[in-house]
């Protein structure tokens, strides 16, 4: 059987990194002895979706497999009908939106059978049975369809893979892995991995439905297998740790570091982290494992406002966590959420001074959205009850550009629309002054490198600034500026 599996487009964004979730599917598929394509519509946002149909149909699948985000669903909408009124054959949908919205979902005549949460056990059940043409759907848990009178019947939740080193490893030579943006400081292409699943926190800005809150764990073993897989085949030394998790269990994470050191891997690495959740010794550990850049979740600068995201850590713990890595040696980059609940003017502003004190490497700024699913989407409801998904999910941006004001999606601060974008923008701005405060202080020392800042706010010592650079003068700031991005990486 041919299984074409699409990643839908997410209005104007380009897709970052292949879909791990796509990967690890169509690795099911092909251990079962299907033919398999993956399609990223995602990868050319300004491609109209009947070009992107057109590959889809030269393929000539018997089965076509759809992920989405609410956010991409119009998406998947548009693409699903075209390709059921050229082929005709049957459509199922998994991810995020498919988990949240399932009776929606299959109110779409295009969409046939629906995957609820994790998806590899009932996805290889879904497989067998179809190829078997055995239709009895609800002897398979986690598998929703509609009976031949389209009502929807409800096939309760997946299952959840209990040994992740029995899934196959994600099918990477499905996706073009050149054409996304993914790259390490050095500029050479970054490989996303993914080593447990599952975490058993509860922010209130955060989506759980397909992963659940069991946190789950790939041995030590199977993580190296995997990274040596990379290396030899796509010749790729920069690895993505995206478990939302990576360092909370400290003596699984220890085994880990033990085995890279162990195997001289020579790969460089970045993960997502938790503040409470590092500390000197093991940081000092992870550089020497190959980890080069940290991503912490802060949110927020105002302690009660972050206490209303349920992150369960304070802003001592997040100072910290930052020096220490820097101390080690890695870079580090922090996330914070302006706009949520609780937001006024001025603890956004607590906010955007909280960040840019912080040595971190980079920052980004998001404005609080809240996605059907998690906390922020039920808080909501008690106070708008007759908000239902509709297109206007295609809108709801929470990453910025910095370049042009983005209108807030459902805002749920105290803040007007209007200035909470201009605040985003104005968050950027503050801490890219702050980093180059540090950045003279580090160069030329506290006091030289004070007034040379001072001075450098100038605008037409700026110009002058400007040209003394392309001549090649302040190699040391030049230097300074770059640390934390290819030097450190290296």
């Amino acid at each position: 059987m041919r299984i074409a599996f699409i990643g839908p487009k997410w209005n104007e964004l380009v897709n970052s990194y292949p879909s791990l979730g796509l990967g690890y599917l169509a690795a099911v598929a092909e251990q079962e002895g299907h033919e398999c394509a993956i399609f990223d519509f995602g990868l050319r946002p300004e491609v109209p979706v009947e070009e992107d149909v057109k590959a889809v149909l030269d393929f000539k699948p018997d089965l076509v497999a759809f992920t989405s985000m609410t956010t991409s669903y119009y998406s998947v909408e548009q693409a699903a009908q075209l390709i059921k009124d050229a082929l005709g054959v049957p459509i199922i949908i998994g991810g995020p939106h498919a988990t949240t919205l399932p009776d929606v979902t299959l109110e779409n005549p295009n969409i046939d059978y629906l995957i609820y949460g994790e998806g590899e056990l009932t996805w290889r059940a879904f497989l067998r049975a179809f190829t078997a043409r055995d239709f009895r759907w609800d002897r398979i848990p986690g598998l929703w369809f509609k009976d031949e009178d389209g009502n929807v019947v409800n096939g309760g939740n997946s299952p959840m893979v209990k040994n992740l080193d029995d899934i196959p490893f994600p099918a990477r030579h499905l996706f073009e892995l050149d054409a996304y943006p993914l790259y390490a400081p050095n500029g050479e292409r970054m490989i996303t991995m993914m080593s447990s699943r599952g975490c058993p926190y509860a922010c209130s800005f955060c989506f759980k439905g397909i992963v659940g809150r069991t946190y789950r764990q790939r041995s030590p073993e199977n993580i190296i297998a995997e990274i040596k897989e990379v290396v030899e085949k796509y010749g790729t030394r920069n690895f993505y740790f995206i478990d939302d998790l990576f360092t909370i269990d400290v003596r699984r994470l220890d085994k880990i570091l033990d085995k890279m050191i162990e195997a001289d891997l020579d790969i460089r690495w970045r993960c997502l982290a938790r503040v409470d959740r590092v500390n000197p010794d093991l940081l000092r550990k992870m550089y020497k494992a190959g980890c080069r850049q940290i991503h912490y979740g802060i949110e927020s600068g105002n302690p009660e406002v972050l206490k209303r995201t349920a992150k369960h850590i304070d802003l001592e713990q997040v100072r910290r966590a930052v020096e220490w890595t820097e101390e080690a040696g890695i870079a580090s980059k922090g996330y914070f959420i302006l706009g949520l609940p609780g937001d006024t003017e001025e603890t956004i502003m607590e906010t955007i001074e909280f960040a840019a004190s912080l040595p971190l490497t980079e920052a980004m700024f998001s404005i609080a959205t809240p996605f059907p699913g998690t906390k922020l989407w039920e808080e909501l409801l008690t106070k708008r009850p007759e908000l239902k998904y509709n297109a206007d999910f295609t809108k709801a941006y929470y990453y910025n550009s910095y370049t042009s004001e983005i209108a807030p999606f459902m805002n749920v601060s105290e803040v007007p629309d209007h200035e909470l974008s201009k605040y985003a923008i104005l968050a950027r701005r503050r801490f890219m002054e702050a980093k180059a405060r540090r950045t003279y202080h580090k160069a030329f020392g506290p006091k030289l490198g004070e007034m040379l800042w001072r001075v450098s706010r100038n605008e037409s010592i700026r110009a002058v600034g400007r040209g003394l650079m392309h001549l090649g003068l302040f190699k040391r700031f030049k230097y300074y500026k770059t640390m934390g991005e290819a030097e450190l990486w290296s």
